[in-house]
Protein backbone atom coordinates (compact mmCIF):
# COMPACT_ATOMS: atom_id res chain seq x y z
CA UNK A 1 0.00 0.00 0.00
CA UNK A 2 1.31 3.29 -0.74
CA UNK A 3 2.57 5.73 2.10
CA UNK A 4 1.28 8.83 -0.10
CA UNK A 5 -2.72 9.88 1.11
CA UNK A 6 -5.40 12.20 -0.04
CA UNK A 7 -7.86 14.53 2.34
CA UNK A 8 -11.15 14.03 1.13
CA UNK A 9 -14.37 15.71 1.94
CA UNK A 10 -17.05 13.38 2.52
CA UNK A 11 -20.03 14.06 0.26
CA UNK A 12 -22.73 13.32 2.91
CA UNK A 13 -21.46 15.30 5.77
CA UNK A 14 -18.83 17.36 4.59
CA UNK A 15 -15.96 15.61 7.27
CA UNK A 16 -12.64 15.44 6.04
CA UNK A 17 -11.25 11.74 5.73
CA UNK A 18 -7.69 10.51 5.01
CA UNK A 19 -7.58 8.26 1.89
CA UNK A 20 -4.65 6.30 1.01
CA UNK A 21 -3.65 6.89 -2.88
CA UNK A 22 -4.03 3.63 -3.72
CA UNK A 23 -7.61 3.53 -2.73
CA UNK A 24 -8.24 6.65 -5.39
CA UNK A 25 -11.91 5.49 -7.29
CA UNK A 26 -12.87 2.78 -5.02
CA UNK A 27 -15.62 2.24 -2.43
CA UNK A 28 -14.86 4.02 0.83
CA UNK A 29 -16.67 5.06 3.92
CA UNK A 30 -17.15 7.41 5.83
CA UNK A 31 -15.80 6.97 9.78
CA UNK A 32 -17.64 10.09 11.17
CA UNK A 33 -21.28 9.06 9.12
CA UNK A 34 -20.85 5.60 7.42
CA UNK A 35 -21.76 7.18 4.27
CA UNK A 36 -20.57 5.08 1.50
CA UNK A 37 -18.92 7.39 -1.64
CA UNK A 38 -16.47 6.55 -4.42
CA UNK A 39 -13.22 7.85 -3.95
CA UNK A 40 -12.03 10.58 -7.09
CA UNK A 41 -9.56 9.75 -9.47
CA UNK A 42 -6.59 11.82 -10.46
CA UNK A 43 -6.83 13.41 -13.92
CA UNK A 44 -3.73 15.79 -14.63
CA UNK A 45 -2.63 17.62 -11.25
CA UNK A 46 -6.44 17.68 -10.12
CA UNK A 47 -9.01 15.19 -8.09
CA UNK A 48 -12.73 14.83 -9.74
CA UNK A 49 -14.91 15.09 -6.92
CA UNK A 50 -16.20 11.98 -4.92
CA UNK A 51 -19.96 10.29 -5.74
CA UNK A 52 -22.24 9.61 -3.06
CA UNK A 53 -23.10 5.86 -3.12
CA UNK A 54 -25.12 5.24 -0.30
CA UNK A 55 -26.22 8.15 2.23
CA UNK A 56 -25.19 8.50 6.04
CA UNK A 57 -27.61 5.80 8.11
CA UNK A 58 -27.16 8.62 11.04
CA UNK A 59 -28.09 11.52 9.31
CA UNK A 60 -31.44 12.43 8.35
CA UNK A 61 -31.97 14.69 4.81
CA UNK A 62 -32.92 17.96 4.78
CA UNK A 63 -36.05 18.09 3.87
CA UNK A 64 -36.72 20.80 1.07
CA UNK A 65 -39.34 23.71 1.47
CA UNK A 66 -40.78 24.36 -2.56
CA UNK A 67 -41.44 27.65 -3.21
CA UNK A 68 -45.42 27.22 -3.35
CA UNK A 69 -44.49 27.62 0.89
CA UNK A 70 -43.05 31.10 0.35
CA UNK A 71 -46.16 31.85 -1.91
CA UNK A 72 -48.62 31.01 0.84
CA UNK A 73 -46.87 32.60 3.87
CA UNK A 74 -47.13 36.30 2.81
CA UNK A 75 -51.08 35.75 2.19
CA UNK A 76 -51.27 33.72 5.48
CA UNK A 77 -49.46 36.37 7.25
CA UNK A 78 -51.95 38.78 5.37
CA UNK A 79 -55.08 36.92 6.41
CA UNK A 80 -54.01 37.26 9.88
CA UNK A 81 -53.56 40.91 10.09
CA UNK A 82 -56.89 41.91 8.70
CA UNK A 83 -58.63 38.70 10.73
CA UNK A 84 -57.36 40.53 14.12
CA UNK A 85 -57.77 44.51 12.42
CA UNK A 86 -61.01 43.20 11.56
CA UNK A 87 -62.22 41.47 15.01
CA UNK A 88 -60.43 44.71 16.90
CA UNK A 89 -62.21 47.01 14.75
CA UNK A 90 -66.21 45.45 14.76
CA UNK A 91 -65.84 44.81 18.57
CA UNK A 92 -64.88 48.08 19.35
CA UNK A 93 -67.55 49.39 17.16
CA UNK A 94 -69.79 47.13 18.53
CA UNK A 95 -69.04 48.19 21.88
CA UNK A 96 -69.61 52.22 21.21
CA UNK A 97 -73.03 51.66 20.05
CA UNK A 98 -74.38 49.45 22.47
CA UNK A 99 -72.59 51.74 25.56
CA UNK A 100 -74.59 54.79 23.72
CA UNK A 101 -77.75 55.92 25.15
CA UNK A 102 -79.80 55.52 22.12
CA UNK A 103 -77.79 53.04 20.76
CA UNK A 104 -76.40 54.78 18.14
CA UNK A 105 -79.17 55.92 16.54
CA UNK A 106 -77.99 59.72 17.18
CA UNK A 107 -74.49 59.39 15.34
CA UNK A 108 -76.98 58.27 11.99
CA UNK A 109 -79.30 60.54 12.39
CA UNK A 110 -76.33 63.06 12.26
CA UNK A 111 -74.51 61.51 9.48
CA UNK A 112 -77.90 61.33 7.49
CA UNK A 113 -76.92 64.54 5.12
CA UNK A 114 -73.91 61.54 3.74
CA UNK A 115 -75.75 58.99 4.17
CA UNK A 116 -78.43 60.33 1.63
CA UNK A 117 -75.64 61.38 -0.77
CA UNK A 118 -75.04 57.45 -0.81
CA UNK A 119 -78.24 56.66 -1.89
CA UNK A 120 -79.58 55.18 1.23
CA UNK A 121 -82.50 56.12 3.27
CA UNK A 122 -84.37 58.65 0.57
CA UNK A 123 -86.75 60.69 1.69
CA UNK A 124 -90.32 59.50 0.62
CA UNK A 125 -91.54 62.95 0.51
CA UNK A 126 -90.75 66.41 2.36
CA UNK A 127 -93.25 66.02 4.99
CA UNK A 128 -92.46 64.69 8.33
CA UNK A 129 -88.13 64.40 7.90
CA UNK A 130 -87.94 64.20 11.22
CA UNK A 131 -89.82 61.04 11.43
CA UNK A 132 -88.10 59.65 8.64
CA UNK A 133 -84.73 60.62 10.03
CA UNK A 134 -85.42 58.47 13.57
CA UNK A 135 -86.79 55.59 11.41
CA UNK A 136 -84.16 55.44 9.41
CA UNK A 137 -81.53 55.45 12.33
CA UNK A 138 -83.40 53.05 13.74
CA UNK A 139 -83.18 50.50 10.88
CA UNK A 140 -79.28 51.06 10.14
CA UNK A 141 -78.54 51.00 13.97
CA UNK A 142 -80.64 47.53 14.28
CA UNK A 143 -78.75 46.55 11.03
CA UNK A 144 -75.61 47.83 12.01
CA UNK A 145 -75.74 46.34 15.27
CA UNK A 146 -76.59 42.43 14.23
CA UNK A 147 -73.93 43.25 10.92
CA UNK A 148 -70.30 44.17 13.69
CA UNK A 149 -70.66 41.07 15.75
CA UNK A 150 -71.21 38.71 12.27
CA UNK A 151 -68.28 40.69 10.81
CA UNK A 152 -65.68 40.33 14.02
CA UNK A 153 -66.59 36.48 13.62
CA UNK A 154 -65.68 36.29 10.14
CA UNK A 155 -62.60 38.54 10.74
CA UNK A 156 -62.02 35.45 13.42
CA UNK A 157 -62.20 32.68 10.84
CA UNK A 158 -59.80 34.78 8.48
CA UNK A 159 -57.26 35.09 11.09
CA UNK A 160 -57.53 31.28 11.96
CA UNK A 161 -57.24 29.97 8.30
CA UNK A 162 -54.32 32.20 8.11
CA UNK A 163 -52.93 30.54 10.98
CA UNK A 164 -53.61 27.60 9.63
CA UNK A 165 -51.58 27.78 6.22
CA UNK A 166 -48.71 28.91 8.51
CA UNK A 167 -49.13 25.60 10.69
CA UNK A 168 -50.05 23.35 7.64
CA UNK A 169 -53.30 22.46 9.53
CA UNK A 170 -56.74 23.06 8.52
CA UNK A 171 -57.26 22.92 4.80
CA UNK A 172 -60.76 23.61 5.08
CA UNK A 173 -60.90 26.48 7.05
CA UNK A 174 -57.94 27.92 5.34
CA UNK A 175 -59.95 27.84 2.27
CA UNK A 176 -63.25 29.49 4.07
CA UNK A 177 -61.17 31.94 5.69
CA UNK A 178 -59.79 33.21 2.06
CA UNK A 179 -63.24 33.47 1.07
CA UNK A 180 -64.45 35.46 3.87
CA UNK A 181 -61.60 37.99 3.24
CA UNK A 182 -62.05 37.84 -0.71
CA UNK A 183 -65.74 39.02 -0.15
CA UNK A 184 -64.61 41.76 2.10
CA UNK A 185 -66.86 40.30 5.08
CA UNK A 186 -64.52 40.66 7.88
CA UNK A 187 -62.69 44.00 6.89
CA UNK A 188 -66.00 45.88 5.39
CA UNK A 189 -64.35 46.80 2.16
CA UNK A 190 -60.86 46.49 2.92
CA UNK A 191 -58.73 46.16 -0.87
CA UNK A 192 -56.19 44.32 1.71
CA UNK A 193 -58.38 41.42 2.67
CA UNK A 194 -59.69 41.18 -0.67
CA UNK A 195 -56.19 40.90 -2.26
CA UNK A 196 -54.74 38.57 0.27
CA UNK A 197 -57.80 36.57 0.64
CA UNK A 198 -57.75 35.83 -3.77
CA UNK A 199 -54.60 35.47 -3.47
CA UNK A 200 -54.58 32.87 -0.85
CA UNK A 201 -57.90 30.87 -2.25
CA UNK A 202 -55.78 30.92 -5.71
CA UNK A 203 -52.66 29.19 -4.34
CA UNK A 204 -54.73 27.20 -2.36
CA UNK A 205 -56.58 25.54 -5.00
CA UNK A 206 -53.43 24.64 -6.97
CA UNK A 207 -51.68 21.01 -6.43
CA UNK A 208 -48.58 22.41 -5.07
CA UNK A 209 -50.80 24.85 -1.99
CA UNK A 210 -52.63 21.23 -1.11
CA UNK A 211 -49.80 19.40 -0.51
CA UNK A 212 -48.25 21.89 1.57
CA UNK A 213 -50.82 20.50 4.25
CA UNK A 214 -49.96 16.64 3.60
CA UNK A 215 -46.04 17.69 4.08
Amino acid sequence: MSSETEILACPACRHLVRVPADWLGQSVQCPECQAKFQAPVREGDRLTAPVLLSPSPSVAPTPTRSRPDLLLTFPAFGLMLVGIAAVITNCAMFVRFVSSPDGGKGWFKDQMPEIRKMGFAQLEGPANQEEQDEQAATELATWLLWVLPVAALAGGVSFAGGLGIILRKGYRLAQVGCVLAALNIPNLCCVPGALFGLWGLLMLMSEEGREHFTK
